[in-house]
């Protein structure tokens, strides 16, 4: 090799022991703010978590990175559902009100305060209106790097309707109500109609299943030249057998009769089974032994036996009705 092509073997390796160096400095100088980043998310987290307030981060690009529990007190929702939602403000914050919300977090975000908290209302996830403000600022590293906006959210329904604000807001306050009528109306026609559906289920299983015995002992019982008549009845009842229940549904249309109230169930007793779960749904929804029978296709008794068992389960003492229990969750 001549001294050419040597000096150019140096001076080449000297600019990948360059550019070596260099890389190690940028991955160490990134390890360190994520690291650093890391350590202020969960200090933030071990303070938020035990907030009354309800306390917000949003990432720069506009998606939350925390959400305290809290906001379950505030909201009827969880945390996590918060944080999985398309949009909080749609999830939310009363339709009048959204825009003016998303404006804020927006310029927030973008970091153009021109005023650093807004009030809003909100719809919890029962339906029931409530005043707020949120306060934001800025939540940078200890580089200065912008890593978004904290935000914390109040209920002041309290304060103003102890300063005497709501009070004066009587048109809204009408509307307000009427809603909330027309929203119970609704939900009871919605409960109602659930409930003759499945009882009307109930008793068509319970006459089949009925007829179906008394055709197989009369078929014991006749003649040999009614046998071949009495096997197209059972066959036609066989087409006809009893309805499988879409559990599924029932239970979609107890959310809406109820919402949260299966999420709320499972969280107190979260080792009850899939058909403890079904029993405890029909019971919420003021069903009988004998109707719950007709439904699962079981004899009354058996469903008197799972109830004992889910009552042991639930740890309900004998003094007080399962169903009321249930009903209070």
């Amino acid at each position: 090799m001549s001294g050419r092509q040597n000096e150019q073997a140096s001076n080449r390796a000297k600019e990948l022991e360059l550019k070596l160096s260099e890389l190690k400095f940028e991955f160490e100088e990134v390890k360190a703010q994520l690291h650093e980043e890391q350590e202020q998310r969960l200090f933030y987290q071990r303070i938020a978590d035990f907030t009354f307030s309800w306390e917000l981060w949003f990432h720069p690009n506009g998606k939350i990175n925390y959400c305290s529990p809290s906001c379950h007190d505030l909201t009827g929702y969880t945390a996590n559902q918060v944080m999985l939602a398309p949009s909080v403000s749609e999830l939310i914050v009363y339709n009048p009100d959204r825009e003016k919300f998303d404006t804020f977090i927006s310029g927030a975000l973008d970091q153009m305060f021109v005023k650093p908290s807004l009030e809003f209302r909100i719809l919890t996830r029962t339906r029931q209106m409530r005043w707020c403000s949120i306060n934001v600022r800025g939540v940078y590293s200890r580089q200065g790097r912008y890593l978004g906006i904290r935000a914390s959210v109040h209920d002041t329904t309290k304060l103003k309707r102890a300063l005497g604000h709501i009070n004066n807001l009587s048109e809204g306050r009408e509307i307000e109500s009427r809603n909330k009528q027309r929203l119970k109306s609704e939900l009871e026609m919605k409960e109602r109609d659930l409930i003759t559906f499945l009882l009307q289920l109930s008793q068509k299983n319970e006459l089949i299943a009925t007829v179906t015995r008394q055709l197989k002992r009369l078929k014991e019982e006749a003649p040999n030249q009614k046998s071949e008549r009495m096997q197209q009845l059972l066959k036609l009842l066989d087409k006809a057998a009893v309805t499988t229940i879409d559990w599924e549904m029932v239970e979609s249309q107890l959310e809406k009769l109820h919402p949260g109230y299966m999420d709320r169930l499972l969280q107190k007793h979260p080792r009850i089974s899939s058909n403890d779960k079904k029993l405890c749904a029909c019971l919420r929804l003021g069903l009988s032994s004998k109707e719950i029978a007709g439904l699962k296709n079981q004899s009354p008794q058996s469903v008197e036996v799972a109830r004992v068992r889910l009552r042991r389960k639930l740890k309900v003492s004998h003094e007080e009705r399962l169903a009321n229990y249930l009903s209070e969750i």
